[in-house]
């Protein structure tokens, strides 16, 4: 079938205004005319196209499929996806074009080149998912507070536990934490994170103790949807699996069952996980912290903890002491919380020598966090700002203070002076500005600035006497 010379004129300056790829054949499938981007798309010069059998280059693979070939089958408009010889996705529409009788003339048909569109489609894709999981961590941490406030080791038993973290903190060993509840094991952790190579990673912490058995499981690992009955219909991500690149950091560890320590020590030996309910492996990279106040020798021995597991775990083993055992720290503990809790509240209270005493001779049963909850009590709820012995519990009042033991105040007002004029001097020459100094002792930057100008700048002046004043009342 030909065209007269005036429509080929007319189709040609259509062609030329069309950014698509424009074919057109006639009913028998010959190519009439082709548009000249079909040497980019398909690799074949558009006027070699001409007069050529649509069947026949379906029949090399420049068409896979022929949309002419199906429209002249058909009859009707058709759109489709399609691989061309080079290997490129395209989108091709075929529109049969009738005469007045309704029988078919002409099949005109225009491609799109989707290629790059399918790649930033899944590169897009691959984002999405990417956010999706940054915004769970972001949920997840919203509440967590990850700088680690209140670090203090004046006694010798802490100095050497932060000389063995500062020692393995750069390195993915597995470290155990054991000690009685209150010591800090979860403080020692973010610790342990802060100034290892992941400290830009998620910190993720779960106590096990605190976690049904029955949902233990899919909150570590994470489940896949319609796992089962209640479970979020678009599936959920794992803790394990929120601390990639991270710390994973699993308290009261003695409290999981025996049915999950296999699972975690196959995570721990592979660095593997598979959803519940799921098919597919993931590879998980974190750096795994545990802690325990039970005895897990004990427990091994009772058949309640795996042995394997407890190995694998006590890669790094770090015991810490109960506040009793080391009592050089209640003294700079004290200071730090009466800062924090009348910085927080906006108070001004001061505590006398003989509440100071008391807390030196005390055994702290519920060790740094019975200490803390005490003084949040005592700043709150004191009568007026001197905090005195009748702000303490009756169990404390009788705990080794004696009116005849007053003498000793002079000791602790000196040991109080050499303390803080050691820390703050030794803050200032590492630092050398009142920032480093307030981060270092856990302080606010006006109270660093103070205490820098008494202790530093003039140095003739009573070193200890700006704690004195602010915190401590002479009775």
């Amino acid at each position: 079938m030909k065209l007269n010379t005036s429509l080929l004129k007319e189709l040609d300056n259509i062609i030329e205004h069309v950014c698509d790829d424009l074919l057109i054949a006639d009913y028998n499938g010959e190519i009439l005319k082709a548009s000249a981007t079909f040497d980019d798309t398909y690799e074949m010069h558009a006027p070699d196209m001409v007069g050529e059998s649509v069947y026949e280059l379906e029949r090399q693979g420049y068409f896979n499929p022929s949309i002419t070939r199906l429209v002249i089958e058909s009859g009707k408009k058709m759109t489709l996806k399609q691989r061309n010889k080079i290997g490129r996705d395209i989108i091709v529409t075929g529109i049969p074009i009738m005469d007045e009788r309704g029988e078919l003339m002409f099949v005109v048909s225009f491609t799109r080149d989707i290629t790059d569109f399918i790649v930033l489609q899944d590169q897009y894709k691959s984002l999405e998912v990417e956010m999706m999981q940054y915004k769970k961590e972001l949920e997840f941490l919203r509440n967590e507070h990850l700088e680690v406030e209140g670090i203090i080791a004046e006694s010798p038993k802490m100095k050497q536990i932060f000389q063995l973290i500062n020692k393995i903190a750069g390195f993915d060993a597995n470290v155990l934490l054991t000690g009685n509840s209150g010591v800090g094991k979860s403080m020692l952790a973010k610790f342990i994170h802060n100034t290892s190579s992941r400290k830009d990673g998620p910190f993720i912490e779960i106590n096990c103790g605190a976690i049904p058995e029955s949902l233990l499981e899919s909150e570590l690992f994470g489940y896949e949807k319609g796992s089962f009955t209640g479970a979020n219909k678009e599936g959920k991500t794992g803790l394990i699996e929120l601390a990639q690149n991270g710390t994973l950091f699993l308290d009261e560890i003695s409290e999981m069952p025996l049915s999950l320590q296999v699972k975690v020590l196959r995570v721990i030996q592979e660095k593997k996980i598979m959803r519940v309910g799921g098919n597919q492996e993931l590879f998980v990279d974190f750096r795994l912290i545990t802690a325990s106040n039970r005895k897990l020798e004990d427990q091994v021995k009772a058949g309640l903890f795996r042995e394997d597991l407890y190995y694998r775990l006590k890669v790094i083993p770090i015991h810490i002491p109960s506040l009793k055992d080391r009592r050089e720290d209640i003294v700079p503990m004290c200071m730090y919380f009466m800062e924090k809790f009348n910085d927080l509240y906006g108070l001004n209270k001061k505590i006398s020598y003989v509440v100071m005493e008391v807390f030196q001779k005390y055994d702290w049963p519920g060790n740094i966090r019975e200490l803390e909850n005490l003084i949040e009590r005592m700043v709150l709820t004191s009568e007026s700002d001197a905090i005195g012995l009748e702000c303490l519990p009756p169990s404390m009042k009788t705990a080794g203070y004696d009116d005849s033991q007053i003498a000793t105040s002079s000791i602790l007002t000196v040991a109080l002076e050499d303390l803080e004029r050691q820390m703050v001097q030794d803050a200032y020459k590492k630092c050398g500005t009142t920032v480093g100094v307030a981060k270092m002792l856990g302080i606010s930057q006006p109270t660093a600035t103070r205490k820098i100008k008494k202790y530093i700048k003039e140095p003739e002046k009573d070193p200890m006497q700006l704690f004195v004043n602010e915190y401590v009342f002479n009775r």
